[in-house]
């Protein structure tokens, strides 16, 4: 089955808490799409300096023949009971971006 990665780029929102968002993000959201059949795991970054226009970065990895079923999947759940939102993510600006995996990892 092929391999996803999805990155998703993120800011707190304006007059949002930064301590709730990292809280729901890690304790609520992450769980809660690992839950939807596809997902297999995530992991978040703060950037490191100043530059770029988002702060935060989680990569989901996927697993699935027709990833954009499994996107649909998350889409319909949010802010529903089995996808629980915060008014302290701005989901305005945030940016999801997809890519296949073509080679397995390399490690030393």
């Amino acid at each position: 089955m092929p391999k996803f990665k999805m990155l998703v780029f993120t800011n707190v929102a304006k007059g949002g808490e930064e301590a709730n968002y990292n809280k729901w993000y890690d304790e609520q959201h992450i769980p809660d799409v690992c839950r939807i059949e596809g997902f297999s795991g995530a992991q978040r970054f703060k950037r490191s300096g100043d530059e770029g226009p988002t702060q935060y970065l989680a990569i989901y990895e996927m697993e699935a023949d027709d990833p954009a079923a499994v996107v649909a999947d998350l889409t319909s759940k949010a802010g529903t009971d089995a996808m629980i939102m915060t008014d302290d993510i701005d989901l305005e600006n945030a940016t999801i971006m997809m890519y296949e995996q073509v080679t397995e990892p390399y490690t030393v």
